[in-house]
């Protein structure tokens, strides 16, 4: 939530001062911490906090692969299923932008 600007939303709560960062436990989960990220998370953190890396810190997962597939709105849903049908025996995530207009 830090690096996607809802840095001043939880400013807000913070100032509710419901309990300071030295009374409460704050866990923060990513896949990646940019540096800029860091340094934002400090000010909602104890100095002494325990930071906890699974992996290679800021190294790529050379077990994930991405595919793009560009598909007009009109047949991105049967699309979709159709990926689905085929990945039902395996262990995938598929993700799926989909954008709707109203007038």
């Amino acid at each position: 939530m830090l690096d996607k600007n809802f840095e001043p939303d939880i400013c807000k709560l913070e100032a509710l001062g419901l309990l300071s960062k030295y009374e409460r436990f704050t866990f923060m989960f990513s896949a990646t911490f940019s540096d800029e990220v860091q340094i934002l998370a400090q000010d909602f953190i104890r100095d002494n906090y325990i930071s906890l890396v699974v992996g290679k810190p800021n190294a790529l997962n050379e077990d994930i692969s991405q595919t793009i597939e560009e598909v007009s709105n009109a047949s991105k849903k049967d699309r979709l299923f159709q990926l689905l049908e085929q990945n039902l025996s395996t262990k995938k995530i598929i993700i799926a932008k989909f954008t709707f207009f109203f007038a």
